[in-house]
């Protein structure tokens, strides 16, 4: 048993190091998120190899810490995904009441209030903390519920207001979170001496990346003040702009890819904004949000040293024919 929590460990180590290759923007909410996996799953397995109950309660102490703050770092990389405002105090406010509580859950031993009496015994040599539970313990599930509660209805507002990419990515996210909601009440309800979640977490870690590695090359990672900054410097029209034909798009493109250094997402942009298309019309062709492409039409410009489609339009005539 201690191997299989050992190995669950190794691994929740080395998701930290594959989780910083491949967030680019080292969101703190997601680096929160993959150590707090990575403390509960050490807790396991120091608690798979205690042999004194003060080591085996110091044991599930630690394993409480990643579990406190593991719901907290979920939810609010939920609303950094699904582009949900909150208030700045919010944040603050979470880590205090999530303090509070891993207080209580660590007061096994010193005081009757999580647990009124615990002791450790021994299944074929495999260490088991064994719990009468005291006035505090439903706190917890209390606790838990209300993070999930949020997580789903934060994920019911991205499908309302369509802020994530699409609807597929909506039902990603709904996915990891019932499924997590799921193995925690199986748990409960089989008094199983074997943490699944220490298991499970890994698994929803290389979902949440998987997705999380997508909705970066669609900007949804961005902050809200990325978007507005965006938002302000577009405002050009395009009635007035004749398009290119798809001839003089490839010309341009060619042209362009050997003095620019534009991302695939970018180029993609870059041949809808030459064929003088609408952002909204963009956007629903590719299934991202108008503010996404907002944002890859600023860094265009940006890099293309132009300040609107004007003015990319007229310096891309001079590339539209074959040098």
């Amino acid at each position: 048993m201690s191997s299989i929590y050992g190995l669950a460990m190794a691994v929740s180590l080395l998701m930290i190091g594959v989780n910083y290759y491949v967030d680019r923007k080292h969101d703190k909410w997601l680096l929160l998120l993959f150590v707090s996996v990575a403390v509960c799953d050490f807790g396991y397995f120091l608690l798979s190899l205690s042999k004194t109950l003060d080591v085996a309660l110091w044991a599930n102490r630690i394993a409480y810490l990643g579990n406190v703050f593991l719901p907290f770092s979920l939810l609010m990389m939920i609303m950094t995904l699904s582009r949900f405002t909150y208030p700045k105090w919010l944040p603050k406010v979470l880590v205090a009441v999530n303090t509070v509580m891993l207080l209580i859950a660590a007061s096994g031993g010193f005081l009757p209030i999580y647990y009124k009496d615990v002791s450790l015994g021994f299944v074929d040599g495999y260490p088991v903390l064994s719990k009468e539970y005291g006035p505090l313990h439903p706190v917890y599930k209390v606790f838990l519920f209300a993070y999930f509660a949020a997580m789903v209805a934060v994920i019911a507002y991205t499908a309302v207001k369509k802020t994530v990419v699409s609807s597929k990515h909506t039902v990603f996210l709904a996915f990891v979170v019932i499924g997590n909601i799921a193995i925690w009440l199986v748990e409960n309800m089989i008094h199983s001496s074997f943490e699944f979640l220490s298991i499970s977490y890994i698994v929803t870690e290389g979902m949440i990346l998987f997705l999380y590695s997508i909705l970066q090359d669609y900007g949804i990672t961005d902050t809200p003040k990325e978007v507005v900054a965006v938002t302000e410097q577009n405002t050009e029209t395009v009635e007035t702009i004749k398009a290119f034909t798809g001839e003089q798009i490839e010309c341009i493109m060619k042209n362009w890819s050997a003095i620019y250094t534009l991302s695939q997402r970018e180029k993609e942009v870059l041949r809808f904004l030459l064929e003088n298309k609408k952002r909204k019309v963009i956007a629903d062709t590719l299934f991202v949000t108008e503010s996404t492409i907002k944002k890859h039409t600023a860094a265009i410009y940006r890099k293309l040293e132009t300040a609107n489609r004007a003015e990319l339009f007229e310096k891309a005539k001079e590339y539209s024919v074959q040098n």
